[in-house]
């Protein structure tokens, strides 16, 4: 055991050494340092303490033979080869200083970092590729490493990877895993071309499970991850994923395509599913251009409720993929795109679906008009848009499987009435023009091909101030309490032919007239002589508005048989100790239920290498329109937890999710993660709601230093 730790040590400083060395010999001859050496005419023979200094490479040797005319090099003794971040170790060598191939014999081998591997023979046949027929390596550091891996054949490249046929891989010299073929990295980013060690597990909802995952480096910038899973109880998937980085262009794309299988082990042709999305943004080298495209899409929601376990957290999903080319030069804006936008009702098994194909915008952005106060602006859109499904959510009767074309020039004007340090006073004006291609017969109730023109006007008067504050002096500390009221009046015209319009989205909805307040309390903190800006400790808003037009601000719904004359009242609080822990608290007011309507309390503590970091959650929702039966009257706790302390093996990640509305927990998860020293293993255990009832998973993996394990397509979650 002593003299293994001699030789560890000795090949680690050997590293070091030959990176200095041969930084310092660029000659195409070796140098040779002998304690005796006899120069024949065609040969050189030296022995005792022999060392050869030849570009890149150091050789120890007890003693040496090197023919001058073909540059072949034999070595016997101690024989100790290093060259940048690899030393090899053995007792016969034959090198070719010209061809630079060669072989060594009985080889102990190390590459940093902690990289070790012994073979009988091991034989160079290019400058980066090395060759052999039986290897033991492992990358632990102990002299007696936790595992290692025996690999029949394979080859070794260096700074790059280790590549191994029939590999048997050993815990404790206990056989526990074989692969036909593994591709070990061994850059010092990991980013090697190779297998990944596979998940494996078990689901109530998919059986027995093996997920497995080959990576392929491309180029620094461009890498590519393929994937193979297997799930008893459903059939079998493939993935892949690109990532690339350019100068001027980035993104990422993912695809998952599913084949069911029968009951009887058949895999059924008609019955797949698929997933893809994908992320690509570009800058174009003309009018100051950006080309931004953004896929999610699927065969059907449905299908990703298999694999995903957190899909049933939330009540609905959203799904959009969108292509837009945006472009700005001096004052203005303008972009062009196309989209899909799917909203998933989850316990309906239903959607909604809005397209916009295409959708034009143009922007003047705020500039003077001449000698004239204040600012003009004005903003012009075209949408081409079809809206398809039904909606579950307290919102207006959308019309469905509708198609229709609007345009809409908004013209605005901004002035400024009074501007103090203080004080704040100015005046907006707004005029929308929208032009529909269709309209509703008031009489019939039916879509007919009319054009309905709709126009109003709103001058809004807004007041800041005046902001009052104090400055507290307490220990090394200085606080300062800020509070800013504000008042909104805003004054909306009436729209005619408001009975003829069909609205699609929110934005067909007219503005109403209404008045509102809002009051801000703020205490900001700073240490006495810190240069620095003071950070906001506490903050505390609460707000009101009344509605002049009460059937148009509640979009025609009532509470108890009338429009509501007053908004809910918003309260927000947010307390910020410190960088690392924060607490945020709303509260809402109904007067009209006389109860919230909604409530939502958070705590978040994520200070960089704490032992325990963690958050929690906890929220109400209540629709003051409908029944307290409506579906997404909901009341949520929340919450995860990360152990991690410095030095201790043994790391936790816990989260949950439980509605106590359907009295069920939605999501629940355990993940452990062991570090055997060079040796990680990891286990979860998961509990999530599917079609309302619980399903349980299980799932280990195992990483191996660069050797990292598979994860799931979909997050892990």
């Amino acid at each position: 055991m002593k003299a293994k730790a001699q030789r560890f040590i000795f090949f680690s400083l050997s590293l070091a050494v030959a990176g200095v060395l041969a930084a310092q010999q660029d000659r195409n001859e070796p140098i040779v340092y002998a304690d005796h050496k006899n120069i024949g005419e065609d040969s050189l023979r030296a022995d005792g303490h022999v060392e050869v200094i030849w570009q890149d490479y150091i050789i120890y040797a007890d003693a040496i033979e090197f023919n001058l005319k073909s540059k072949e090099l034999f070595a016997e003794g101690r024989v100790t080869m290093s060259a940048k971040d690899m030393v090899l170790s053995g007792e016969k060598l034959v090198f070719n200083l010209k061809t630079q191939k060669g072989e060594l014999v009985d080889t102990y081998g190390l590459m940093s970092p902690f990289i070790r591997y012994d073979t009988d023979r091991l034989i160079q046949t290019d400058r980066q590729t090395l060759t052999f027929q039986r290897l033991n390596f492992t990358s632990c550091a102990q002299i007696f490493p936790r595992w290692r891996i025996t690999s029949r054949r394979g080859k070794i490249k260096k700074e790059k990877y280790i590549e191994m046929n029939n590999v048997l891989l050993r815990i404790k010299n206990i056989p526990v895993f074989y692969l036909p073929y593994l591709r070990y990295p061994v850059q010092k980013d990991g980013r090697a071309t190779g297998l990944l060690f596979p998940g494996i597990g078990n689901s109530d909802l998919r059986g027995f499970f093996v997920q497995n995952a080959f990576f392929w480096a491309i180029r620094p910038n461009i890498d590519m991850t393929f994937g193979l899973d297997y799930f008893a109880k459903l059939g079998i998937g493939f993935s892949d994923e690109l990532r690339y980085l350019f100068r001027n262009t980035s993104g990422s794309a993912r695809f998952y395509y599913f084949k069911y299988r029968k009951d009887n082990g058949v895999y059924d042709d008609a019955a797949s599913d698929y997933y893809m999305e994908a992320d690509h943004k570009q800058i174009l080298p003309f009018l100051n251009s950006n080309l931004v495209l953004t896929v999610n899409r699927q065969s059907r929601p449905g299908f990703l409720r298999l694999f995903d376990n957190s899909f049933d957290r939330n009540l609905t999903t959203n799904f959009q993929s969108s292509l837009a080319w945006t472009s700005s030069f001096s004052n203005m804006n303008i972009s062009l795109s196309a989209s899909h936008r799917e909203t998933y009702y989850i316990f309906a098994n239903s959607s909604r679906i809005v397209d916009y194909l295409p959708a034009l915008a143009f922007n003047l952005n705020q500039q003077k008009l001449g000698k004239l106060p204040g600012y003009f602006s004005l903003a012009m859109d075209y949408q081409n848009l079809r809206r398809s499904g039904i909606t579950y959510e307290d919102e207006p009767e959308f019309v469905n499987d509708f198609r229709s074309q609007r345009l809409t020039v908004t013209p605005a004007y901004s002035l400024p009435l009074l501007k103090l340090p203080w004080l704040n006073f100015s005046l907006n004006l707004l005029a929308k023009n929208t032009l529909y291609a269709k309209s509703l017969d008031p009489l019939s109730k039916k879509i007919v091909s009319e054009p309905l023109y709709m126009k109003y006007q709103t001058a809004t008067l807004s007041w800041q101030g005046p902001i009052f504050f104090r400055i507290f002096n307490s220990g090394r500390n200085k606080l300062k309490h800020v509070i800013e009221p504000g008042f909104e009046f805003r004054y909306a015209t009436k729209v005619d032919n408001r009975d003829r319009l069909v609205p699609v989205d929110y934005f067909d909805y007219p503005s109403y007239s209404k008045a509102g307040f809002s009051l801000t309390s703020r205490l900001l903190k700073k240490d006495n002589g810190d240069n620095a800006s003071a950070s906001e400790w506490l903050t505390y808003t609460i707000a009101q508005e009344y509605y002049f037009d009460a059937a148009e601000a509640n979009y025609f719904r009532k509470i108890n048989g009338e429009y509501p004359r007053f908004s809910e009242l918003n309260n927000t609080l947010r307390f910020k100790p410190s960088s690392d822990f924060a607490v945020d608290a709303s509260f809402v007011y109904n007067y009209y239920i006389h109860g919230p309507s909604r409530l939502n309390l958070s705590a978040a503590y994520n200070r960089p290498g704490a032992p325990l970091t963690g958050s929690l959650s906890y929220s109400i929702y209540r629709n003051p329109y409908r029944n307290a039966e409506y579906v997404f009257n909901r009341t949520i706790l929340g919450g995860s937890i990360n152990l991690n302390f410095p030095g201790f093996p043994l790391k936790l990640l816990a989260g949950i999710d439980y509605d106590f509305t359907a009295r069920e927990f939605r999501y629940g998860a355990i993940n452990a993660s062991f570090d055997y020293q060079c040796l990680v293993f990891s286990t979860e255990f998961k509990v999530f709601s599917y079609l309302g009832r619980s399903e349980f998973q299980f799932r280990f993996g195992l990483s191996l230093g660069n050797l990292g394990m598979v994860s799931d397509f979909f997050g892990g979650k």
